[in-house]
């Protein structure tokens, strides 16, 4: 029977989808309805699956309590992009928090506003990024692990498909050593499919890694030669941690870094915290290096041209996720004329982009919450490592976002051969089955096989949330794994 046999062709393809019907995909809203609480509900769900950074709320509270700027004309439309003030503020931002190039003797590559598309979210701006570059059945690259969610933001409405450039550096005992952008892996998809854009997520979501400096640049530089488009998505670019903190403001380095990248494989940072010394024992992989962060803009010296492009949001740096504000940065004019034209299906708030001027505006305001969020971020990421290490369960060290990979594969092979329910990959059998079982003790974590891990095992835990709610989940984490080990 065709329970949707009224809809378009169009709505029975995202019905019939696996985003629809996934109960991975769905967990985090299951565990909702019945979530932890360590005074009323002690058996509820704990989520370590959903990007969210609580930790700073208290900071953000009186700011976002009371707006100075309401007035009358947040009750009227915005301007196509957003409002003036609030691009112009988003510029600043840019210029002064985020990129480290100055150009001063360039001007022209200064940010300018109108150089800014403001949406509700980077998620519409995403979709529209993927139907502006790509028809039907091509394709944009990324490399993986990979967010999940970029293969619906592509395909589910545009049918844009997304294809995977492995990034994992393994060692001869099969560890995750480092991640690298390999150009012979992105050639090699190039003569396969017909690629029309490279959507780059630094730092990486689900691992936290930074990608190196150089490896960016080359990958410019072969985008640009293919007259590919590249998409820098830099959502957690103020989300540092370990001692790399950004320092509120970068009018230093003026002439931006050379491109022989030195600081690439740069461990200081480790030695900033003398407690994590004991983690090599057992737990995080310390061969992975730690590379400082540059933006798309500072690796192109201001010049991104008419081929790189930004997108980020507050959703994450700034822990406004229900804000829904992103927004997206190009010197194309042609790239701001087409989404200047579609920003009315995805308007941010009037309300929200007020609230954001008022936040942005504040000079010593901004610059003591991007430090005190990044020291937060720290103490909860080595809190969440101490327990990892305390419970003996294996991680990738992790250098940015919200999250750190945790490595399972150990028990894999303990788990009894079960017939799934769905038609997953049978090299992932055993990973969907461990997390069924993570599952059924009610903690959630994403599996790897959704990030396009090479090798399963592999899942994404955010430890951006109260240490109470860390502790028990990676406790919960503990109990299966651990018991699993101890099967014969």
């Amino acid at each position: 029977m065709d329970n949707y046999k009224s809809f378009s062709k169009n709505a029975k393809k995202i019905l019939n989808s696996p985003i629809c019907n996934n109960k991975m995909q769905t967990a985090h809203y299951t565990a909702m309805e019945n979530l932890f609480c360590p005074e009323t509900n002690k058996d509820g769900y704990i989520s370590l699956g959903i990007a969210e950074n609580v930790l700073s709320f208290d900071v953000m509270k009186d700011k976002l309590s009371v707006d100075p700027n309401f007035c009358q004309r947040l009750t009227q439309y915005s301007d196509m992009g957003g409002f003036r003030d609030c691009r112009e503020s988003i510029a600043n931002l840019l210029q002064n928090h985020l990129f480290k190039y100055k150009p001063l003797d360039k001007a022209e590559l200064l940010v300018n506003y109108k150089q800014i598309i403001l949406a509700n979210g980077a998620t519409p701006l995403l979709e529209n990024i993927f139907n502006m570059f790509c028809d039907q059945d091509e394709v944009a690259l990324i490399p993986s692990p990979m967010f999940p969610n970029f293969i619906p933001f592509a395909g589910q409405r545009f049918g844009v498909k997304i294809v995977p450039v492995k990034s994992e550096v393994y060692s001869s005992d099969n560890k995750i050593i480092d991640f690298e952008l390999n150009l012979e892996e992105f050639e090699k998809q190039y003569q396969l499919h017909p690629v029309k854009l490279v959507v780059l997520c630094n730092p990486n979501n689900p691992t936290g890694y930074i990608f190196s400096k150089k490896q960016i640049k080359q990958l410019v530089d072969w985008c640009r030669k293919k007259k590919i488009h590249l998409l820098s998505d830099e959502i957690y670019a103020l989300s540092i941690f370990n001692g790399n903190y950004c320092s509120g403001t970068r009018e230093d380095n003026e002439e931006g870094d050379d491109d022989d990248d030195d600081d690439d494989d740069d461990d200081d940072d480790d030695d900033d915290d003398d407690d994590l010394s004991f983690f090599e024992k057992d737990g995080a992989n310390f061969e992975i290096p730690t590379n400082s962060f540059s933006s798309i803009y500072d690796i192109c010296k201001g010049d991104m041209g008419e081929y790189v492009h930004l997108v980020s949001s507050f959703s994450k740096d700034f822990g406004l996720n229900g804000f829904r504000a992103g927004y997206f940065f190009s010197q194309n004019q042609d790239v701001q004329r087409y989404l200047l034209s579609t920003s009315n299906y995805y308007s941010c708030s009037n309300i929200v982009q007020s609230a954001l001027i008022n936040i942005i505006d504040d000079k010593k305001y901004l610059c003591s919450f991007i430090k005190e969020n990044q020291k937060r971020l720290t103490s909860s990421y080595n809190f969440a490592t101490k327990t990892l290490e305390h419970f003996n369960i294996p991680y990738l060290k992790s250098s940015a976002g919200l999250f750190l990979t945790i490595d399972l594969r150990k028990c894999l092979n303990k788990l009894p051969s079960l017939q799934l329910k769905d038609n997953s990959d049978c090299k992932f059998k055993k990973e969907i089955q461990l997390w069924e079982l993570l599952f059924e003790n009610k903690v959630i974590v994403n599996p790897g096989k959704l990030c396009y891990f090479n090798e399963p095992g592999f899942y994404r835990l955010i430890f951006t949330l109260s240490n109470e709610f860390v502790y028990n989940g990676i406790e919960r984490i503990s109990k299966v794994y651990n018991q699993l080990l101890l099967n014969d």
